[in-house]
């Protein structure tokens, strides 16, 4: 069964992230999925919270098959996912490895470090966010357009080289509206779990 590969700043991992994943365990049937938090970004300011609080957040809402995978903060310096994959394609050489993304991510692929060299070592899930648009967008197309596939056996049989949409119902949440809600002193109810909502409220996060 394939891996499925989940990379992100997780601040804080909220329950559409727990969703994605979910969707991508049921409806692809990956065997787990790693949750990898960044260590620092290429592409944004890095975060303000503590890399640990950010882990102990991670820690407290992921459940098997869910699993915290501390790759790319043991590497250290600016996290490349480029580099991450390889690294998990030298562990596993001959498994199925699904990169999930987010649509609005895969719209920004062209940004990415060697992003053309992404479909050689992994295969790519493409989860769509509420109000989006499905579909590659043009200046990508001919990088990804021959992988695309409606089988979901490919990512079976194939241990890279796949491009696949998923069709999943997905949470309209992300992390800087729950920073916001924080800041005004708004319900964090439905955006995070419990568990995650109480570390916050007793670390004071988010705050100015």
């Amino acid at each position: 069964m394939p891996i499925g590969l989940f990379g992100g700043s997780f601040d804080p991992v909220h329950l559409g992230h727990l969703n994605l994943a979910k969707s991508a365990i049921d409806l692809i049937g990956l065997e787990q999925v790693r949750f990898i938090p960044l260590n620092l970004p290429a592409h944004r300011e890095a975060s303000l919270t503590r890399l640990e609080d950010r882990l102990k957040m991670l820690q407290r809402a992921l459940r098997p098959p869910f699993f915290l995978d501390e790759t790319e903060i043991s590497r250290g310096g600016v996290s490349y996912t480029v580099e991450t994959l390889q690294s998990f394609r030298d562990e596993y050489p001959t498994r199925s490895l699904c990169l999930l993304l987010g649509k609005d991510s895969f719209d920004q692929l062209g940004s990415w470090r060697s992003y053309d060299k992404l479909l050689s070592i992994v295969n790519i899930v493409v989860a769509g966010r509420p109000n989006t648009h499905n579909g590659i967008p043009a200046y990508l197309k001919s990088t990804f357009e021959s992988a695309l596939s409606k089988s979901v056996t490919s990512l079976h049989t194939k241990k890279c080289g796949v491009l696949y949409f998923l069709e999943a119902p997905l949470m309209d949440v992300s992390s800087t509206k729950i920073r916001c809600n924080i800041l005004k002193g708004e319900s964090l109810m439905g955006l995070v779990s419990e568990e995650v909502a109480h570390f916050i409220e007793q670390k004071n996060l988010y705050q100015l």
